[in-house]
C-alpha cells in the first residue's frame, strides 16, 4: 500500500573574547551628528542635537504610492497574485500558495522556512509541496548563521532547526519527516512508487555523495584523493540515471528520490567549479546528470525554486564554514562573480558555453 511504501521510505531515511561594550546608540548618533556638522566628538564644537533634526524622509504611504505609479501592469499583477496565493509559479516572496484550494478555505499545512530561501533542507520540502500542489502557508525565520530566531519559533522547535511544518495542528520538526507526512496526508500526485527496490540504495548514494562533497569542499587535505573519490561517486550517480532509462532517478517520472537529490546537486554544480575547478554542468564525463538537470529545469515546480551559482557560492560559507579553493578555480570564480567582465550588459546569449546553463529560463516579456 501507499502507507507501507512511506513506512519503508521512513526506515531508510533514519538508517572568545568578550567584545568591548559599545556606547549607547543615542550617544553614537549624537557624536556622528556633531562630526558631520563640523563639531568634534566632545571638544565643544557644534551644538546640534538629534532632537532638533527634522525627519524629511517620505512616509511609507508616499513611497508605496510612488512605487505604484512607477510600476507596470505586469508588476502590479505580480504583487496582487503573490498576495492572493494564486500566482502561477513558486516565488520565495510568497506567504501562501493556494493552488486549487476553494476560496475561503485555509491550508492544512504551514511551512516554517528560512527568510532568504537558501536552506537546502527547506528547499526539498518546498519542491515536494510545489510538485504535489499542496496548499500551504509560509512563516519565515532566519537560519542560525544569519540572525536570531523569534521566541515563538523556539517554542515550537527547541533545537532551532528548520524546516518545521504544522500539518493539521501537528508540529513536524525534520525535513524528511515532513515529506513523508505530506506524502501520506495528500496521496494525490504520489511521488513515492510502491515497493520500488531502487529507492533505498539511491537514497544511500545521495548521502554518500553529499558527504564526499562536504568533506572535499571544506578541506584542502588529500586534494587529489578527495577529487578522485568524488568523481567516482558522480560516475555511479550517472550510471544509476542511465540504468533507470532517465531522465529521472526512477525513470520517466519524477519521484521523491529526485527531490532528495535536487538541493545538493544544485549546490554542487555551483560550488565545485568556483572552489575546486570541477564542473558538473555540460560535462561529458557524466552526461546523464546533465540530462537530469535539464529535465528538472523543465518543471516549473523546480525552475522557480532553484537558485543561481552566484548565490550559492556565497551563501554556503556562512552555513557550513570556510570553503577551500584551489588555484585552478580562479577562472571559474571570476566568471561566477563577474569580475572577468562576464556580467557586462548586455548579457551574452546562452550558446552552450556558459558555466551556468540558462536555456530553461523563460523569455523576458517585451
Amino acid at each position: 500500500s501507499h502507507t507501507t511504501s512511506c513506512m519503508l521510505f521512513a526506515t531508510t531515511l533514519l538508517t572568545i573574547r568578550t567584545p568591548l561594550r559599545a556606547p549607547p546608540v543615542r550617544m553614537q548618533l549624537n557624536n556622528m551628528i556633531r562630526t558631520l556638522m563640523g563639531g568634534g566628538g566632545g571638544n565643544g564644537g557644534g551644538n546640534v542635537s538629534a532632537e532638533r533634526l527634522e525627519d524629511a524622509a517620505p512616509s511609507w504611504e508616499a513611497l508605496a504610492a510612488k512605487l505604484d505609479t512607477a510600476s507596470t501592469d505586469d508588476e502590479r499583477a505580480f504583487r496582487q497574485d503573490l498576495e492572493s496565493g494564486r500566482a502561477a509559479r513558486a516565488c520565495s516572496l510568497a506567504s501562501q500558495r493556494l493552488f486549487d484550494l476553494p476560496d475561503g478555505e485555509a491550508p492544512r499545512l504551514t511551512l516554517f522556512r528560512d527568510t532568504a530561501a537558501w536552506c537546502p533542507y527547506c528547499e526539498k520540502v518546498w519542491l515536494v509541496l510545489e510538485e504535489k500542489r499542496v496548499p500551504y502557508e509560509v512563516k519565515k525565520v532566519n537560519m542560525n548563521c544569519y540572525g536570531d530566531k523569534p521566541a515563538w519559533f523556539w517554542a515550537i522547535q527547541p533545537s532551532g532547526g528548520i524546516p518545521v511544518a504544522k500539518l493539521d495542528g501537528q508540529v513536524i520538526r525534520e525535513s524528511n519527516d515532513i515529506i513523508l507526512a505530506v506524502e501520506e496526508a495528500f496521496p494525490d500526485r504520489p511521488l513515492l512508487p510502491q515497493g520500488d527496490p531502487r529507492v533505498r540504495p539511491l537514497l544511500s548514494l545521495e548521502r554518500e555523495l553529499f558527504s564526499a562533497w562536504f568533506r572535499w569542499l571544506t578541506s584542502s587535505a588529500s586534494e587529489g584523493a578527495q577529487r578522485a573519490n568524488f568523481e567516482a561517486l558522480l560516475r555511479r550517480v550517472d550510471g544509476e540515471l542511465a540504468a533507470s532509462g532517465g531522465p529521472y532517478f526512477l525513470g520517466a517520472d519524477l519521484s521523491l528520490v529526485d527531490c532528495m537529490f535536487a538541493p545538493f546537486l544544485e549546490r554542487m554544480a555551483a560550488s565545485l567549479p568556483y572552489y575546486k575547478a570541477l564542473t558538473l554542468r555540460r560535462n561529458d564525463g557524466w552526461p546523464r546528470i546533465e540530462q537530469w538537470f535539464l529535465a528538472m529545469e523543465s518543471r516549473p515546480s523546480y525552475r522557480h525554486v532553484q537558485s543561481d551559482f552566484y548565490t550559492h557560492v556565497h551563501d554556503l560559507p556562512p552555513q557550513i564554514g570556510r570553503c577551500q579553493s584551489v588555484p585552478e578555480a580562479e577562472v571559474f570564480a571570476a566568471e561566477i562573480d563577474g569580475s572577468d567582465g562576464s556580467w557586462s550588459l548586455p548579457l551574452p546569449e546562452d550558446d552552450g558555453s556558459l558555466l551556468q546553463p540558462l536555456q530553461g529560463l523563460p523569455a523576458r516579456p517585451p
